[in-house]
């Protein structure tokens, strides 16, 4: 009965011991934790801040690429608005040239006709001394045929300049549109051009001073009569040719602008080839 009593006290105190060796042993720091919890808790902050800071440069970036390419449509638009207006204003001072051109042929044509109509008032009278009549006729008529022709080769050569201008004007647009979006030099079609300009407009000068010419023949004596007539042919037929040298230079500046803008851009049928342009020596039927 003791031995019972003893063994149930020493196991009362041994579970006693164990439970406050228990408790002591939690209430100490473990071994896994950090000593310095500090250091963690420093370590986190400063990853969130570099997180932040990437965030607010991504965010700058973003905002810095969108301003950029709103300002870059922006002039891009202003850049094409600009080349429009341009566009239009060429074209307009083209039109405005061709119809002053026209204007003024037509009426040098009309002030030509009271004069052709006096001239061949005179002529009749000058051919009186002609006995024969068939040959009164035939001077009459080539009188008239010349009239006629001079007539019909300044409405050619007019019709060809019209052309001609037309390609001045897409060579010119092409060039524009080389310059704002590819940034080429077309410095060198620009000249071109120019020269093209000044050609076209001396050709025009001389159609409408031709366009106020008639040819008189003077009848001397009837064995003369071929020679008076051979005169009068043969000072019209120069002055026609020195309007077709003319409409030929501007035929060949303008191919030579189309030339340059070709080498420029290097692109097939970017300018009108040699085979589009209009032909200047083909002319309405004799």
């Amino acid at each position: 009965m003791n031995k019972l009593i003893f063994s149930s006290v020493l196991v009362g105190v041994l579970s006693v011991g164990s439970l406050a060796w228990a408790e002591e042993s939690t209430n100490e720091p473990s071994l896994l934790v950090s000593p310095r919890p500090g250091i963690r808790v420093k370590a986190q902050e400063q990853k969130d801040q570099l997180k932040q800071n990437v965030k607010e440069i991504k965010t700058n970036i973003k905002t810095e690429v969108k301003d950029a390419r709103a300002e870059l449509k922006n002039t891009t638009e202003t850049v094409r608005e600009d080349l429009k207006k341009r566009k239009e204003e060429f074209h307009d001072a083209v039109k405005a040239k061709r119809e002053e051109f026209h204007d003024a042929v037509k009426a040098k044509q009309a002030e030509l006709q009271e004069h052709i109509k006096t001239k061949r008032e005179e002529l009749k009278v000058h051919l009186e001394k002609i006995k024969d009549e068939n040959k009164k006729e035939t001077v009459e008529r080539i009188d008239q045929r010349m009239d006629a022709l001079n007539d019909k080769m300044m409405q050619h050569f007019s019709s060809v300049l019209d052309k001609l201008e037309e390609m001045l004007v897409r060579i010119s647009d092409r060039a524009d549109k080389a310059s704002v979006e590819r940034g080429l030099d077309v410095s060198s079609v620009r000249s071109a051009l120019d020269k093209a300009k000044t050609s076209i407009a001396s050709a025009r000068s001389a159609i409408e001073a031709q366009s106020g010419k008639t040819y008189t023949i003077k009848v001397t004596t009837e064995s003369a009569l071929k020679t008076d007539v051979g005169n009068a042919h043969q000072a019209f037929r120069t002055d026609l040719a020195k309007v077709k040298n003319a409409v030929e230079a501007a035929h060949s500046a303008i191919r030579d602008a189309a030339v340059a803008l070709a080498h420029l851009v290097v692109k097939p049928k970017v300018s009108p080839s040699p085979s589009e342009l209009p032909s200047v020596s083909a002319g309405p039927a004799q």
